[in-house]
């Protein structure tokens, strides 16, 4: 009586893990991106809340071998690359001159970051595909919430204060770990057709940052299929140099735009004005360089007036002038490793993962609309979403009632 009592609770248990579950992976999935696009207050409450939902999960219904995922997450290069990058942000406490919303906003950075990855070595081995449908569902849902902002639009005059652009950033960069989800199950045409509606939505937009990362992202995944491992080696050494010689390239700008337009960088349309500002503060202060001006110094500076309103808020540049060379050569170093890692990723999620960070990273390089922390936030959605995808089950072919009668 006492072990049908026993295997009672466990089922009970088990069943109340499976709800939470399913409901935390919809919060996450489907409710968190279409808030994203209609108020990133709800998604800075949504995102814990189903982080909780999961962890509770996990608490009830735990699975074997949590250990050893973690020492393999500890043990990556790419953990040890970020976690410097980490450490010296909250060394440039010291010297940035906003270090009460540096400090907050770095715990933010760690907090959303240290929550992916608790989702991540705690989820089950083998996932449920209604669990990793969600995400191509979501997805689909912030598309529907993108054309219903446009048509609200229409209706009103009004405009949408960025909403929509928001929603594209958002589309953009869980469209190709929701596109991931439906390869793992065998759902090509469906990760297709999904492709060519966020190429669709894009342009629709048209917001040259959202389309020129969708297309870097289509780019790296049509070479991914044919050559993962090359693919992301290119790649990979090919951001990780971009992000270096980024302020070589602001400091030359001026002299460039004198040779190719014949005029001042600042007398140009946008958005040469905001490089020509990014070139001012390079050139201003080139020794602050190796340093970096602390964390949290752009958005507050700017906020606060000490640096002119056309500093661009590009992740890029942010990392140069508040981290320095030390910082960058961090965030180099995990862009580098990254990519590494994806060419010995499963062949089936290893171009999907690849073009998840070339779109991420190309976002980072020119999108002037990605607030941070609900760029850190779509991150850890994402990688929530390529983890559900690679812990999925699929099975070309059935098992044959002759083939088990055999065992």
């Amino acid at each position: 009586m006492a072990q049908f009592s026993e295997v009672r609770q466990n089922d009970a248990a088990a069943d109340a893990a499976q709800l939470l579950s399913r409901i935390g992976y919809a919060a996450l999935a489907v409710a968190t991106p279409s808030a994203a696009t209609l108020s990133s207050r709800a998604m800075f409450v949504l995102f814990p809340v189903s982080v909780a939902l999961l962890l509770v999960a996990a608490t009830l219904d735990p699975v074997a071998g949590i250990g050893a995922r973690v020492r393999a997450f500890a043990a990556s290069p790419i953990v040890w690359a970020t976690a410097a990058l980490l450490a010296w942000a909250a060394l440039s406490l010291l010297w940035t001159p906003f270090p009460m919303p540096g400090a907050q906003r770095l715990l933010k950075i760690v907090m959303t970051s240290l929550a992916a990855v608790a989702v991540a070595v705690t989820a089950r081995e083998h996932m449920r595909a209604t669990d990793l449908y969600l995400f191509p569902i979501g997805a689909l849902g912030l598309m529907a919430t993108i054309f219903a902002l446009w048509l609200a639009e229409q209706q009103t005059q009004t405009p949408d204060a960025g909403r929509i652009e928001a929603g594209g950033v958002a589309m953009a960069m869980l469209l190709f770990p929701a596109m991931g989800g439906l390869a793992a199950r065998g759902r090509n045409g469906y990760a297709r057709t999904l492709m060519v509606l966020g190429l669709v939505y894009a342009f629709a937009i048209d917001s040259p940052a959202i389309t020129a990362s969708l297309l870097v992202g289509v780019a790296v995944f049509s070479f991914a299929v044919s050559d993962i491992e090359r693919t992301a080696r290119d790649i990979g050494r090919g951001f990780a140099v971009l992000l270096l010689i980024t302020p070589i390239v602001l400091a030359l700008s001026p002299e460039l735009a004198r040779l190719i337009f014949h005029a001042k960088l600042a007398s140009l349309p946008p958005p040469y004005p905001t490089v020509a500002a990014a070139a001012n503060l390079v050139l201003h202060d080139a020794a602050r360089l190796v340093t970096g001006h602390g964390i949290d110094t752009v958005v507050q500076g700017v906020a606060a007036g000490l640096l002119p309103t056309a500093t661009p808020r590009v992740a890029a540049f942010e990392i140069w002038y508040e981290f320095g060379v030390l910082g960058a050569v961090a965030a180099a170093a995990a862009i580098w490793r990254g990519f590494d890692a994806i060419g010995r990723a499963p062949p089936r999620l290893a171009p999907f993962l690849a073009a998840t960070f070339a779109v991420n990273l190309t976002l980072a390089f020119v999108s002037e609309g990605l607030a941070q922390m609900t760029w850190i936030t779509l991150l850890a959605i994402s990688g929530i979403a390529l983890s559900v995808a690679s812990r999925s089950q699929y099975r070309t072919t059935r098992p044959s009632a002759a083939g088990l009668a055999r065992f």
